[in-house]
């Protein structure tokens, strides 16, 4: 789950408890149902955010292993990565998967560093991008796939991986049973490279952890359609060429994975093909990578959430209802945060309804909140991951209701005209991941 909805969560629990100086006078009619219909919407959603986990406690049955047989084009855009590129080449290319079955693509977009001379010198074909205007990860990916897809070579699917990552060696192996298997748009599990090297580095790896397993696992399970997450994603080469890329927003991979469920085509999760991503180390760098997420998420909800609304409804389809929840998710906390100040000033007029009113006065919110906050101690003990990261755990509530300022100045603040580079600096080898993880480092 995301830290928008636990935050919601937090909310919702404060609005109970608290008790405003005094009662004012009775709102007109008109008003208290709109709270009404506020406070449904808020409910439902809350609901929705806290059955989902539940199905994140078991796994599908992933596709049976096959002799490898797609071919790849592992796609990495790059810009001014030079510090930390190379050690994600040496990765791939160390796969255990067959050296003529994928080839590397670097792109060095708008690069003022030595990116291009690393990755030619690592080994990796090199694409160089120069375009001051059209600057961003979503338009390099639109270039590389149109330069890819119109030369010589064919692939049956682009794997993308951030230039900071770095990759499990059976990660192609998993990819190629899903692609044998049918699946045009995969995404793989995504942990954290460095959950130790910071508060917030180890915050974010929890909130990655419940994602992988609360949330795209659980989606996964359940039947729904997963989402892209920006790297560690697998997608179909005849796919891109019928639909095209084309999503250039701050959140390109949820901006596609919507086209594509709008053309018919389900984002699977596969969970045991593993990438590890890059932490920041600093609250203000985090606040900064957040808010333009946020920012990313709000422009393609008005780009699509009013389609898959109407897809949902017309059609009777759970899918295309899910996916309009999903892109709800930052304006789900902005009505939180209302709701919870409408708990304070009018208290007379808040859950008023007798259900929601039980709800309220149950305890049934703090229950949740408990529950929620114990997700990551439950993905760590699940998925094995590392236990120290939870020396933090105090701190994880810190970390995710930080989501609630972040999300009213994201949604509110002045957009940005173009995206901003967050600077990666931890470079180390997969042998070096393998020994911290073996708490031998």
């Amino acid at each position: 789950m995301n830290g928008s909805a636990h935050a919601a969560l937090a909310g919702a629990w404060l609005a109970m408890v608290m008790g405003p100086p005094r009662i004012y006078p009775p709102l007109p009619w008109p008003l208290i149902g709109l709270i009404d219909v506020m406070e449904w919407v808020f409910v439902l959603y809350s609901l929705y955010t806290v059955a989902i986990p539940l199905a994140g406690f078991f796994r599908r049955r992933p596709p049976a292993r096959v002799e490898p047989r797609s071919r790849f084009a592992i796609v990495i855009p790059a810009h001014n990565e030079g510090r930390v590129l190379a050690p994600l080449v040496e990765c791939c290319q160390s796969m255990d998967y067959p050296d003529a079955l994928y080839d590397i693509y670097v792109i060095a977009d708008n690069c003022e560093d030595d990116t291009a001379a690393v990755a030619r010198a690592s080994g990796a074909r090199v694409i160089v991008r120069t375009n001051r205007d059209e600057r961003g990860k979503g338009y390099a990916l639109d270039y590389a796939f149109r330069k890819i897809n119109a030369g010589s070579q064919r692939y049956d699917a682009f794997v993308v991986f951030d230039a900071d990552n770095l990759v499990h060696p059976d990660f192609l192996n998993v990819m190629n049973s899903y692609v044998a298997t049918g699946h045009r748009v995969i995404q793989g599990r995504m942990d954290a490279k460095n959950p130790t090297d910071s508060w917030i580095s180890a915050t974010f790896g929890m909130s990655v952890w419940v994602s992988n397993r609360f949330w795209f696992l659980a989606k996964h399970n359940i039947g729904f359609s997963s989402v892209l997450g920006g790297t560690g994603m697998c997608i179909s080469t005849e796919l891109v060429r019928q639909i095209g890329w084309g999503a250039t927003s701050f959140t390109e991979d949820l901006e596609f994975t919507m086209k594509a469920l709008l053309q018919g085509t389900k984002t699977v999760w596969a969970h045991d093909a593993i990438c590890y991503d890059e932490k920041v180390l600093t609250f203000a760098a985090s606040w900064k990578q957040r808010v333009r997420w946020v920012q990313g998420q709000a422009t393609v909800a008005r780009m699509y959430m009013g389609a898959t609304a109407k897809r949902g409804l017309r059609e009777a389809s759970p899918g295309f209802i899910e996916a309009t929840f999903q892109m709800f998710t930052p304006f789900y906390l902005m009505l939180g945060t209302i709701l919870m100040l409408l708990g304070y000033v009018i208290p007379g007029e808040f859950m008023t309804d007798p259900i929601l009113h039980r709800l309220a006065s149950s305890g049934f919110w703090l229950v949740l909140m408990i529950l929620e906050y114990s997700l990551p101690i439950a993905a760590a003990i699940i998925d094995r991951l590392p236990a120290k990261a939870l020396l933090y755990l105090p701190l994880y509530p810190v970390f995710l209701n930080s989501w609630v300022p972040l999300t009213w100045y994201g949604l509110l603040s002045r957009r940005p005209r173009h995206w901003t580079h967050t600077e990666h600096t931890r470079a180390m080898a997969y042998s070096d991941l393998v020994a911290l993880r073996a708490g031998r480092r």
